[in-house]
């Protein structure tokens, strides 16, 4: 289903979609664009980048390409500090699979440094622009409600929550919406490898009530539906993208 077959018509609007050179971010640019929005995607691949902005071309609206780090507050502040966005997906971040006597130091500062700084950042750079009635929406996961025995990881989306809800009470006066999106198991480049070997995607599928695994762009509608006029007085949520995985447990 398209854009343009939901009636969401966000032509004249700008969004800033960072880890927008693949997966869920990727998706979210191309459907944002497809509704119509002039849409910049922020990702540290300029390969990915180039994939987006192919995959976007003769649609409503447009893509235009970033390469830019999240984790580089100095950079973020100078790249973004002029944008003047009214949609704002925080969707970049990375993965450390590791337990807590596993994880080192540096495994520690990274994560935190994209995961959560890095979306702290763009929110700092581009919300003093940002006009009434803009929306924020936030990539956290499952697994910010329940351990997954990645601590690091599951810190840091934690942490995307009690952000989005601060940040709801704070901008919600000035007409700005912030919500998070908690996705279930999504496969995309982060987790490809993860899902497709040893029978995790299997017992994923098996766990999971609508007995299938997500795909970026299932978590891209809900993007859509957010950012849209649709959501107008939905803020401080987070929904969760799961098949229903975190509704029950199959024992």
């Amino acid at each position: 289903m398209s854009a343009s077959e939901c009636l969401v018509d966000l032509r004249g609007r700008r969004a800033l979609v960072t880890g927008g050179g693949s997966g869920i971010g990727r998706a979210s640019a191309i459907l944002l664009a497809d509704a119509g929005a002039r849409v910049t995607a922020v990702d540290v691949s300029g390969d990915g980048l180039e994939q987006t902005v192919g995959a976007a071309d003769g649609l409503r609206g447009s893509v235009e390409a970033l390469v830019l780090d999240v984790s580089e507050w100095g950079a973020v502040q100078t790249a973004l500090g002029s944008l003047e966005a009214d949609i704002v997906i925080n969707a970049a971040g990375i993965m450390i699979r590791k337990d807590l006597e596993q994880t080192q130091r540096e495994d520690w500062e990274r994560i935190v440094s994209v995961n959560l700084s890095g979306c702290f950042a763009v929110l700092k750079a581009t919300v003093p622009r940002m006009r009434r009635g803009g929306s924020i929406i936030q990539i956290a996961s499952m697994t910010a409600n329940s351990g997954n025995r990645y601590p690091a990881y599951t810190a840091t989306k934690g942490g995307m929550l009690s952000m989005t809800r601060e940040l709801a009470a704070e901008l919600g006066p000035r007409g700005i919406r912030v919500n998070s999106i908690s996705p279930g198991v999504i496969v995309t480049g982060i987790n490809r490898d993860h899902y497709t070997r040893e029978g995790s995607g299997a017992t994923a599928i098996a766990m999971t009530p609508l007995e299938r695994l997500g795909e970026a762009e299932d978590v891209a509608r809900c993007v859509l539906f957010l950012a849209s006029d649709m959501s107008g007085f939905i803020t401080g949520a987070d929904i969760r993208v799961d098949g229903g995985l975190t509704a029950t447990r199959v024992i």
